[in-house]
């Protein structure tokens, strides 16, 4: 009788180790599947970043963010040279972009941070969740505007979304105003490129907020709502920036996941020097 107990306990013990090396070894290829599938993102945004750039743009950019970077430095207040600095930085090639997807409506680069992708827009806000800008499934998504939003940026508040990537690819530096000391000194600009403008926008305000905050509302007119509804947005700013905001600017959100199941946004206003910049 002793004999066969411990059989059945050894047998018990091998089962468990059986399974306790299967279960490791599960999360290692999933793991190993996930770094597999962040790389092929990388790789395919950065090869599509090469396709957009116009012939000899690409070594005018790193020059021109240099100068960039300089000009924030000595003239931070200054709004105007630091918009027409960036504005002649880079060229997108949307015929070649729509080539790849006729649903890419813009590209969006920060000055200091690597944030550079393509913008699209699809029916929905589900398409490009999960779906690279060539429609391949991906965790890593697109960066997408609200299917709501008007595609040329023409309206008061308009949304983009990106995923908070853990290699910080997509939208995962965007924390970072939060948690880096400096970073917002050195990254208060971003711009959009349409077709037909090149938009500039100063970023005046960051903060956590729920799935379903008052954040996520679109058409709004220039009227005393929307300045309440902006004016909220500087009030929760985790910073104050001392940038001003009224009813007549028109504003982007980007919006990436964050801890505890909130969101993370970050707002830019148009700058004014540049709400009218046409290709």
């Amino acid at each position: 009788m002793m004999k066969r107990s411990v059989s059945a306990s050894s047998k018990k013990r091998y089962v468990s180790i059986l399974l306790g090396i299967l279960c490791i070894g599960i999360a290692v290829f999933l793991l190993w599947h996930m770094q597999s599938e962040y790389k092929e993102s990388d790789r395919f945004y950065q090869k599509l970043e090469g396709r957009a750039l116009k012939k000899d743009a690409g070594s005018q950019q790193s020059k021109q963010n240099e100068q960039n970077e300089q000009m924030v430095q000595k003239a931070e207040d200054s709004e105007k040279q630091a918009s027409a600095a960036d504005t002649a930085s880079l060229e997108i090639d949307f015929d070649a972009l729509k080539q790849v997807n006729g649903d890419i409506i813009g590209w969006i680069l920060f000055d200091n941070n690597g944030i550079s992708y393509p913008i699209l827009q699809g029916k929905d806000n589900e398409k490009y969740l999960y779906r690279l800008a060539d429609g391949t499934k991906s965790k890593a998504g697109s960066i997408f505007m609200d299917a709501a939003c008007s595609p040329d940026f023409s309206d008061a508040h308009t949304i983009i979304y990106g995923h908070n990537m853990k290699n910080l690819s997509m939208f995962g530096k965007l924390k970072w105003y939060r948690t880096k000391r400096g970073y917002y000194e050195n990254n208060r600009y971003f711009t959009i490129y349409t077709p037909d403008q090149v938009l500039r926008y100063e970023i005046f305000s960051w903060y956590e907020a729920s799935a379903d905050d008052m954040v996520y509302q679109v058409g709004f007119q220039p009227d005393r709502f929307f300045l309440t509804f902006v004016e909220e947005m500087v009030k929760r700013s985790s910073r104050n920036t001392g940038v001003t905001v009224d009813e007549n600017d028109k504003i982007v959100t980007l919006s990436t996941c964050s801890a505890n199941g909130k969101r993370f946004v970050v707002h830019g206003k148009l700058c004014s020097c540049c709400s009218h910049c046409q290709v």
